[in-house]
Formats: structure tokens, C-alpha cells, sequence
């Protein structure tokens, strides 16, 4: 059977990932996926290409029921419309079709269609998962050899979620233990957690029970300091292997995401002014409205003023002001600024200044 092939996300994201340092993530190859084959055959590639086509639409919306809708199952039918381009290649003495399609294309199908569009910059989640290994239980590491950790990087890959493991070096194992991720005592989880620059942390475990794995597993929003801290949402349930318990886990993960982050057009729009100061150069601004062009949240960007280091922008929306605030805030080279600054002057808009909301960031 086919199955899609691990290499979803750019290469170059991943060095990110695996790092104690890393920041929340750009995810690439939105376009693209891989696809086990056994041979060249036409028939083989045309059933690939609608599975890789498939899958890609899923990357693009974080929603498997995407497929369901009649606008995309008409273009799975027909991935060849899409296609802009596929090759072979060999990996491990398997034979994989790489299938490229249309992105502007795909994003315009899931508009029309009112489905969700999960754009590039996406939550980074830190998993701390409680595990057995060989009749000892540990904290699943990056460095695992676990197929478990595989598996993890495999579906991650596959419905774009970031997702790091803890490196479990001298510093993880002074702060935290399996008995902690266990236990689910978020104090000191989120203690641990501080080092690695995600946006998220989640602590889960799985268990062998007889013939089952009973698994666990909460969110917690990483910037949340205050109090005790609550599970932003929480599942638990028996499946039949670790296989199925990671890949609900992942889909757990990316539900939330999807309806955090994903935003689909509802035919409603609504304007807002974005204001960025620390603006020097005329290669920051080709810099920042290529970030906002591929904002999820955002229909148009136009630039309304650049005086003195700061750069505003007019910005028409798919949902709301809030919906554009949530991406914005994943970005780590924007600072949400609390002074209120008087609104500029518009040299011409439909809606007077004082109906739009202004947003105040620093770029970074």
C-alpha cells in the first residue's frame, strides 16, 4: 500500500527544531510530499500522485477532513492540474515518487472551498513523553534509537506539526525525572522547559496494559506563568500499539493547533492598522511584508506609512484582529509594544481611524 514517505518539513527547519535554542517554527515544503512506490508504472504514479496531492492538502488546512470536501476531491482526482512537477528517487532500497504541485493553487481551492488554511509560521511544542524501554520507563529523547521517536518525527512531518523532544543532557536530567512526566506535575515541567524556546509544552505517557497502550496526554501554553497552571486541553485513551497512540497524539495536538492558528474565509473581512517600529532598512520591509503576505489570517497587505523607523501597514483580514494577534505573537522577532500610540492619519479608507483597531509591535 502506499504510504507517504518522512520528509515533509524543509531540512533547514529542522536544525532548528533540534535544538535547546530553537524558536517557533517556519514550516516548509508546504507544496510537496513523498511517496513510497514499487514501480515506474502509470498507474502506480497516477494513484501516488493523489496520494501525495492528498497529502498535501491536509499540510496546508492541518485537517484530514479536508479531503472530504467535493472542490478537493475533484482535484485529488485530477492531481496532474496541480502537478508542477515529480521525480524518483532511492532511499533505503525504496523507491520513492517526489510530487510537487501548485501552492497558490491549493491555498485558492481551500478559500473557495471556505476550509481552513494553516499558513507557514506554526507553534513549536515541546513533547516530554513517559515511556518504556526494554522493562525500564524513561523520557523519550531526541536521541532515542525508540521506533517510538521515529514515529513521532514521522507524523509530525506528515500533518505539520513542529515538534521537539527533550535532549535529556546533564541539565534535563538535574531539573526533571520520569517520575515527574508521569506524574504530570507541571511545576516542575514547566521548569524544564525553560531552556528550549517552544510555545508550547506537552507531557504525555503510554502504557502497555495487556493487549493495549493506555496513553495520556495534556497541553500546556508555555508562556503562561501565572498560578497553577491548567491543560489547555487533555485526552486519554486505550489503543491497540505505540503507533496508533502517536498519531493520536499528534492529531490531538493538531486540532488544537488548527483551531488556534488555521483561519478560513468566512466572506466576512474585517481591516486593522499593524504598526512596527525598529524598521531601518528598505530589505527589513521586503522582509516583513513577505512574512505578512504568508500569514494565514491575512487577505491584503498594503503599506500606509514608513517615517522615522516605523512602517504601518493596512491590513484586510479573513477573520479578526485577535485571530492576526495569535500569529503574530508565535513570531519571535515581534515584541507586542503596550504603549498606545495616536493613530495616523488615512490618506483614504472606508472605515474611519477610529474603527480600526491598531496593533503595536517592535521588530526584532
Amino acid at each position: 500500500m502506499l504510504k507517504i514517505f518522512l520528509q515533509i518539513i524543509v531540512m533547514s527547519a529542522l536544525f532548528n527544531f533540534y535544538s535547546p535554542k530553537a524558536i517557533s517554527a517556519e514550516i516548509g515544503l508546504l507544496d510537496e510530499a513523498d511517496i513510497v512506490v514499487t514501480s515506474r508504472a502509470r498507474s502506480e504514479r497516477q494513484a501516488a500522485l493523489k496520494t501525495a496531492l492528498s497529502a498535501v492538502f491536509v499540510k496546508n488546512s492541518g485537517l484530514p477532513s479536508v479531503l472530504e470536501h467535493p472542490l478537493v476531491k475533484a482535484q485529488i482526482n485530477k492531481p496532474e492540474v496541480l502537478l508542477t512537477q515529480y521525480g524518483y528517487s532511492e532511499v533505503d532500497n525504496e523507491l520513492i515518487l517526489k510530487a510537487n504541485f501548485d501552492h497558490k493553487r491549493i491555498i485558492s481551492t481551500l478559500r473557495q472551498a471556505e476550509l481552513p488554511v494553516w499558513g507557514r509560521q506554526r507553534p513549536l511544542t515541546l513533547l516530554w513523553l513517559s515511556i518504556e524501554d526494554e522493562g525500564e520507563r524513561n523520557i523519550l529523547s531526541d536521541a532515542s534509537e525508540l521506533d517510538t521517536r521515529s514515529q513521532i518525527h514521522l507524523d509530525s512531518s506528515n500533518k505539520g506539526i513542529p515538534v521537539i523532544l527533550p535532549i535529556m543532557d546533564l541539565d534535563d536530567v538535574m531539573k526533571i525525572s520520569v517520575s515527574d512526566v508521569r506524574g504530570m506535575f507541571t511545576d516542575v515541567v514547566a521548569e524544564a522547559s525553560t531552556r528550549y524556546r517552544a510555545d508550547y509544552f506537552a507531557v504525555a505517557d503510554m502504557d502497555k496494559v495487556g493487549g493495549f497502550v493506555r496513553f495520556q496526554v495534556s497541553l500546556f501554553d508555555k508562556s503562561n506563568k501565572g498560578g497553577l497552571m491548567q491543560p489547555l486541553i487533555h485526552q486519554q485513551a486505550e489503543v491497540l500499539d505505540y503507533q496508533q497512540a502517536t498519531d493520536q497524539i499528534l492529531s490531538t495536538l493538531a486540532e488544537y493547533f488548527v483551531s488556534q492558528y488555521a483561519f478560513a474565509d468566512s466572506g466576512n473581512s474585517a481591516e486593522t492598522l499593524l504598526s512596527l517600529s525598529g524598521v531601518q532598512s528598505m530589505a527589513q520591509l521586503v522582509e516583513i511584508e513577505a512574512y505578512l503576505n504568508q500569514l494565514s489570517a491575512i487577505k491584503t497587505v498594503s503599506l500606509s506609512q514608513f517615517k522615522a523607523n516605523t512602517v504601518t501597514y493596512k491590513l484586510e483580514l479573513f477573520g479578526d484582529a485577535d485571530d492576526l494577534q495569535k500569529l503574530l505573537n508565535i513570531n519571535k522577532r515581534l515584541t507586542e509594544n503596550t504603549f498606545v500610540e495616536p493613530v495616523i492619519e488615512q490618506e483614504s479608507t472606508e472605515v474611519s481611524p477610529e474603527q480600526v483597531t491598531t496593533l503595536y509591535y517592535q521588530w526584532h
